[in-house]
């Protein structure tokens, strides 16, 4: 019995010793967390000095490159979600018959709006504002709202989730749109016609043919002429690598099912890039006509072969700002600005890089101390991008902000974005206060004085902002 005993503990080792023994054969282990695990840390910093949190920065390498993590991930995953019904993330939402949703999309499907009504306004006129521009290189505009997987089919969502009879971000959003007159058109409806599954169970976008709908109700609102792909039948494939399986089940996720076009599509590339996802893809269709240029992000990527057929020649940017110049080098017929409902927070809070329209004001303005705004600036290539804040005192529901570029006597002015940039600013307390413009740097070569000028309640105040 003794020796059993000895037998026993030596196994119990050696099983608990294994993942860490064989480390080094899974060195090369695929990530599939959306996110970079640690890096083996040192003992010694790069200035000399002892790494003080050598041991914590130790501890969580090896938690997160342990041999047959990804195998144990998967396990702890199944078991949690067929037992509980819950994930083994706070990422990924369990729902009904095996769906998945991502967490950061459950306050869209609740109505909880996590802008303010001053965030959609400012948003909505930044959009206004492309689209005059768009307009000005005799550009078509339109802004497509795709809704998200849950908006669709919140049927599959967890019992406990409720949506409340209030306006959320999509509302205030579309709404802001329509009284900035931006052209626009939310896709949710068509999706909502058809009865049958247009979204992936296990993956966070729709299918091809869910993208057919999808591209079927862009070009209409757009006014130009398509191909309908009228008959097009799709044939299923279990065959897709699903995002939120694979995020949540790591290696051992399954496939889901995929509907795949029955079209032979007959597009070419244009750019070096050919993946779907490339930052930047250029597209060519022998024998047809007109141009487009999309600003677009994953939710596009089963929607671009549709596109790039119906146009002569197309440019699919993900670049981040959006770059209003590939408008004029593209010569684009249509300009597609596509905004994803789970990403609206994160449009909100980006400026196009785009030159501040010059424009003209009339009227008096009340001088004010600087320390009411603030400005900062950063390197944009061509341009100086100059952004900043707004002290809430001066602002109403709306306002608009615009730079005077030179002497107080006769200066030029730009109309900057109202947008807050985040990325660059950080948090605060009010994210809706900011401004944002680029200039070319010639304008600036000079260090001309900068005054602020912002408009709101119909009062218009002067920031000096120096040079």
């Amino acid at each position: 019995m003794k020796k059993l005993h000895v037998v026993f503990i030596i196994l119990a080792v050696l099983v608990m010793a294994l993942p860490a023994a064989t480390m080094p054969l899974f060195a090369n282990a695929v990530n599939t967390e959306k996110r970079e695990l640690s890096k083996l840390p040192a003992v010694i910093q790069e200035d000399g000095t002892f790494n003080q949190r050598f041991s914590v920065e130790m501890n969580t390498w090896i938690q997160e490159h342990i041999g047959f993590r990804n195998l144990m991930v998967t396990a702890n995953s199944r078991l949690r979600t067929g037992l509980f019904g819950q994930g083994a993330t706070d990422d990924i939402v369990v729902g009904r018959d095996g769906w998945l949703f991502y967490y950061e999309s459950v306050d869209d499907f609740l109505h909880v709006a996590t802008i303010t009504e001053r965030n959609a306004a400012n948003a909505a006129h930044t959009a206004a504002m492309f689209q005059r521009y768009a307009g000005s290189q005799g550009s078509r505009f339109l802004l497509a709202f795709l809704p998200n997987k849950n908006s669709v089919y919140g049927r599959y969502m967890p019992y406990y989730y409720v949506p409340r009879g209030t306006e959320g971000n999509r509302e205030l959003f579309l709404k802001a749109l329509a009284a900035e007159g931006v052209s626009y058109v939310d896709v949710k409806p068509a999706l909502e016609a058809v009865n049958r599954q247009l979204y992936q169970k296990q993956d966070s976008h729709w299918t091809y043919e869910g993208a057919l709908i999808g591209y079927r109700t862009v070009m209409s609102a757009s006014g130009m002429s398509y191909n309908y792909y009228a008959g097009l039948t799709f044939t299923e494939k279990r065959d897709w690598p699903a995002d939120l399986a694979v995020y949540l089940y790591g290696e051992g996720a399954e496939p889901d099912v995929q509907a795949y076009p029955d079209h032979t599509f007959v597009y070419g590339y244009a750019s070096r890039a050919a993946a779907v996802d490339s930052l930047t893809l250029e597209t060519y269709s022998g024998g047809k006509g007109g141009s487009l240029v999309m600003y677009r992000d994953s939710f596009a990527n089963t929607m671009q072969a549709y596109l790039a057929e119906n146009f002569g020649k197309a440019l699919f940017s993900r670049t981040l700002p959006y770059q209003a110049d590939l408008i004029a080098k593209q010569q684009a017929d249509l300009t597609i600005l596509q905004v994803t409902e789970r990403s609206l927070a994160s449009y909100v809070f980006r400026a196009p890089q785009m030159p501040a329209p010059q424009t003209e004001l009339e009227g008096e303005a009340r001088p004010v101390s600087a320390s009411r705004v603030s400005m900062d600036r950063e390197d944009a290539g061509l341009y100086t991008h100059l952004y900043g804040t707004v002290d809430e005192t001066l602002l109403g529901d709306t306002y608009r902000v615009f730079l005077l570029v030179g002497d107080t006597a006769s200066p030029q002015a730009y109309e900057a974005f109202p947008i807050y940039e985040k990325e660059l600013l950080g948090p605060a307390a009010a994210e809706d206060n900011g401004w944002s413009l680029y200039l070319p740097k010639e304008l600036l070569a000079d260090a001309p004085a900068l005054t602020l000028c912002v408009e709101s309640g119909g009062e218009r105040y002067l920031c000096p902002l120096g040079k």
